[in-house]
């Protein structure tokens, strides 16, 4: 028992130690666009979107985020139009009461070299981000006395308990019509160009520089099958110093049109995230009126890699490394939502 309160003690300390460890990530990385990408801010014309999320990781980690973005119809710069969003992102770990909260205020501008066939757009992304924790709540290996296995709360070597620091990022995105019904998108982002934030919370390596630049490349497409049915494939890779990440998958669409009174649209998932885990998902969406669009998701990560066999966290409760996400949409696009037998017309989510 001390072995494993000593294992999961460090591993937390090293965590709150320094701030180079790998970025949150979302599995339902398609319902949180502007967090990896801020090109994609008020891209869809929408008046309004809202997207919240919410990610549950081995009963340790809680991250909750909440964005907003919209399309600026009577701002145009150089013939383009513009977008703004912004988000908040919050994480959680632990019982030492570590969190991390991010502020990111995210302008795009978009350009149509070929109207209804290619869009071209550009985003920044301004990252305001807090660090803090409670020392009362810190349990770190040396406060623990190995034969008894009791610990001494708040002997710590924190210079801070809280830390802020800003950064920047950006982000471009191509979208290309291979017909008005088919649309890919291909975008690129690179974020903490500063390197920002280095050190963490910690004496000894409390300088700049090392919280390492993030790089990320993301796709993903609507490939209607007929009337109803709908492929929705989805990429999106990640890289921050030695962490690498990829993701690939897919949604299948079925739009229920008047089918159903209950919702307008059922969708099935599955994606990869190599050499970690499979992820299954689940969505629907519900026209709420003629503009507004509710769309809700759900999904679970099964971790398929040797960490799935580790026992070092929390053994009374173990979750075996899986992880599962919630995630809202509220849509309030420029064309009312049309609803007939095969489907939604102008389906916003194109």
């Amino acid at each position: 028992m001390t072995k494993h309160i000593l294992s999961t003690a460090i591993m937390l300390a090293a965590m709150c130690f320094y701030a180079f460890s790998q970025d949150t990530h979302f599995s339902q990385f398609d319902a949180a666009p502007l967090y990896y990408n801020p090109a994609l801010s008020g891209v869809n014309e929408c008046h309004n979107r809202i997207y919240t999320n919410y990610k549950g990781q081995w009963g340790t980690y809680s991250t909750f985020m909440a964005s907003y973005d919209q399309h600026l119809e009577k701002v145009q710069l150089l013939g383009g139009n513009i977008g703004l969003g912004g988000l908040v992102v919050a994480d959680y770990s632990g019982e030492n009461s570590y969190g991390n909260t991010q502020i990111k205020i995210l302008p795009a501008y978009h350009y149509t070299i070929i109207p209804g066939v290619l869009r071209l757009s550009a985003g920044i992304d301004a990252t305001f981000n807090i660090m803090s924790i409670d020392e009362e709540h810190v349990r770190l290996g040396k406060s623990i006395d190995p034969m008894t296995g009791k610990s001494t709360p708040g002997w710590t070597e924190y210079e801070h308990t809280t830390r802020f620091y800003a950064d920047m990022g950006l982000g471009f995105n191509a979208q290309y019509n291979i017909n008005p019904t088919f649309p890919v998108n291909f975008g690129v982002t690179f974020f903490r160009l500063f390197g920002s934030g280095g050190g963490g919370l910690a004496v000894a390596t409390n300088e700049q520089g090392d919280n390492y630049r993030r790089f990320s490349l993301n796709a993903n497409a609507v490939w209607p099958i007929d009337t109803r049915l709908s492929l929705l494939p989805s990429f999106i890779y990640t890289n921050q110093k030695m962490y690498n990440e990829m993701n690939v998958g897919t949604y299948l669409k079925c739009a229920m049109g008047e089918y159903t009174p209950l919702i307008d649209a059922i969708y099935g998932g599955m994606w990869y995230r190599v050499k970690d885990a499979i992820i299954f998902g689940l969505m629907f969406d519900k026209p709420i009126n003629k503009n507004w669009t509710l769309q809700f998701g759900l999904s679970y990560d099964v971790t398929v890699s040797s960490y799935r066999a580790s026992d070092h966290w929390a053994p009374t409760k173990n979750v075996k490394g899986d992880s599962f996400e919630l995630s809202v949409k509220l849509l309030n696009c420029r064309a009312p939502i049309v609803v007939n037998p095969e489907g939604i017309v102008n389906d916003p989510f194109r």
